[in-house]
């Protein structure tokens, strides 16, 4: 079962959200396809869109051991991350349309098929203390808002000045 949080964070809760996982060390962030499996490290995120490559992405801890597994999608020129294999936690992005935010949120499986047995395992526990670090610090600095949803400092001025959370 992947764990999974769901949250409201504007550009300032974004910026200061990554520079707290860039602090953990072992930070690769990677765009949601790639045209090859050798996906290229991004250093910035690009401004948010309609499009989905600016709202996706994942967060890869390469400290842990376990290698970045990708996969070809079937007819499309282009590569996935395969989370279940991967040490990577999927982020998505909020994104604000006019004075309506709707969530991001970020999800990562806890498990991994080992090829050697043949058997399902846990992911290293580094990847599971690393998860659970960047779980905290969400649940620690933002506002709960449901069981798994919270809203950033941010977010939550946002809505104090008229705007809308979706799906809240």
């Amino acid at each position: 079962m992947p764990k999974l949080l769901v949250f409201y964070m504007s550009k300032e809760d974004e910026d200061e959200f990554l520079e707290y996982v860039r602090s953990l060390g072992n930070l690769l962030i990677l765009p949601a396809t790639s045209p090859s499996s050798d996906f290229t490290p991004m250093y910035g995120l690009p401004e948010p869109s309609q499009d989905e490559s600016t709202r996706r992405f994942w967060l890869q801890n390469t400290g842990v051991g376990l290698p970045l597994v990708a996969e070809q999608v079937p007819e499309k020129d282009y590569c996935v991350v395969d989370g279940f294999q991967s040490p990577v936690i999927e982020f998505w992005r909020s994104w604000t349309v006019s004075q309506i935010m709707l969530p991001g949120g970020m999800q990562a499986d806890m498990n991994y098929i080992d090829s050697e047995r043949q058997d399902l395992d846990l992911k290293p526990a580094e990847f599971r203390k690393w998860f659970d670090s960047v779980d905290g610090w969400i649940r620690k600095k933002y506002r709960r808002l449901g069981i798994y949803v919270f809203a950033g400092p941010g977010a939550q001025k946002f809505r104090e000045q008229g705007g809308i959370l979706q799906g809240r």
